[in-house]
């Protein structure tokens, strides 16, 4: 386990036995439900006289089984009607133009619920809601403004919303949250001048998951062989609820593996199946929007035996493991480079002009990479080779160590009058055992 984590998202718990699997989740509670009476109604505007007609909807009715009955009251003093399905229609005559229009559904476990809305034939509410499977904490925007009133003498003065879970709203377009899981009826109410019709639909709130992203995270990209590795694992919460995870052992948590370029496994802190564990409760929690770190590595670039593992790219992965089912999940990796001793040459100036008779002199710059230490002997070539090119002196061996990773040597460039004029490449070569690298510059002979 990552002992490095803050006190606060840490709670170890020492106990005899195991007391419930380890989970990487919350636990999700059940949102079944009563059932859920909803509807909504469309004006025929547009029909012949006589009478009113209206087409009403109870598919936004819910439940937890299913409903197998609507039995409509339209109001106006007619029978009621016991539909097996959520659509019907009604034919209403005479001026009055509004009525209290009462649903009842009946789920498949016989239990019932009822809503009653005003209906207004001139007045048509609307509304829609996105996302339209929201979660607990989700913002929902609610948008009425399709409403319509094809009265212009009673125009829609406001829009009033009830959520279902005891909160209320004002205006054509509005947010709103749930804290809970669990099915709700929200109640659009058009304000007018001759009436407040309504309209029903149910809206399911799940339960907010965890999104959590992961990501390795080392201390360089390469390294040379000699450096140890130090990386780490970072787990971000981007949902709206808590992450838990839970280990029920000490052998279990956020751990590493690594393989080399062939995906061969080379190193792994994760415990053999036939480790013993100590057994420990130990509850990780990242809150929505914190970043933890929830495990660290320091790889020293040993394989499992623990022999220096060889030049190369090696991939770092960060794993959710549980040892008592012996369930390990990657989650991020990283590539390195662990980089072969190595040596560079530079040489300075990397261009000059000399003039017939003179001499010149240029430093030669040898450097370590990747932790190189040794003796590197130096050369010198020039080109074109004619009948009187400059003469080049001999150049000193450079020796780099740790404690001097650089060293410098000088090669003296001389010519005289009869050295052909013109431009010259010269060529700089470094060897150290099979290691070798050049470098050039350009040296320029004019006759003055």
């Amino acid at each position: 386990m990552n002992a490095s984590l803050p006190l606060r998202n840490l709670a170890i718990i020492l106990i005899i036995s195991v007391l419930f699997s380890a989970v990487g989740l919350p636990v999700k509670t059940n949102g079944a439900s009563n059932p859920l009476a909803a509807f909504t109604y469309e004006s025929c505007i547009a029909c012949v006289p006589p009478g009113d007609l209206v087409s009403f909807n109870g598919n936004w009715s819910t439940s937890s089984t299913s409903i197998v009955s609507y039995v409509w009251d339209f109001g106006d003093g007619s029978p009621p009607v016991k539909t097996s399905g959520p659509m019907t229609s009604h034919l209403y005559g005479g001026a009055l133009a509004k009525w209290q229009v009462t649903l009842t559904v009946q789920d498949s476990a016989g239990l019932k619920d009822t809503t009653s809305q005003l209906v207004l034939f001139e007045t048509v509410p609307r509304y829609g809601f996105q996302p339209t499977s929201p979660v607990v904490g989700q913002q929902i925007t609610f948008n009425a403004s399709d409403s319509i009133s094809y009265n212009s003498t009673s125009p829609i003065k406001n829009y009033d919303w009830s959520f279902g879970d005891g909160t209320s709203g004002t205006g054509a377009i509005i947010t709103h949250s749930y804290s809970t899981e669990s099915s709700y009826r929200i109640v659009l109410t058009l304000l007018t001048s001759y009436g407040d019709p309504s309209v029903s639909k149910t809206l399911t709130v799940g339960q907010s998951k965890p999104n959590v992203f992961y990501g390795v995270i080392t201390d360089k990209d390469t390294y040379a062989p000699s450096d140890t590795v130090h990386a780490k694992l970072n787990a971000t919460n981007q949902g709206t609820q808590p992450a838990a995870f839970i280990f029920t052992d000490a052998c279990s948590g956020f751990q590493f593996q690594i393989t080399d370029s062939t995906g061969s496994l080379v190193y792994t802190n994760v415990p053999p199946p036939s480790a013993l564990c100590v057994q420990v409760i130990t509850v990780i929690t990242i809150q929505p929007g914190q970043t933890l770190t929830v495990g660290r590595l320091d790889w020293k670039q040993v394989n499992q035996q623990g022999q220096p593992v060889p030049p190369g790219s090696y991939i770092i992965t960060g794993v959710i493991h549980y040892q008592s089912t012996y369930q390990t999940t990657p989650v991020a990796s990283k590539i390195i480079t662990i980089q072969a001793p190595d040596f560079q040459l530079a040489v300075s100036p990397a261009s000059v002009v000399i003039a017939k008779g003179s001499t010149i002199t240029l430093t030669i710059t040898v450097s370590a990479v990747s932790a190189f230490t040794g003796a590197v002997n130096l050369s010198a070539t020039i080109q074109p080779v004619n009948k009187h090119p400059p003469a080049l002196s001999p150049i000193n061996t450079v020796t780099l160590t740790a404690a001097s990773p650089t060293g410098t040597a000088s090669l003296t460039i001389a010519t005289t009058r009869s050295t052909n004029s013109g431009t010259y490449t010269l060529t700089i070569t470094g060897t150290s055992g099979t290691t070798i690298h050049s470098n050039t510059a350009t040296i320029t002979v004019t006759s003055k």
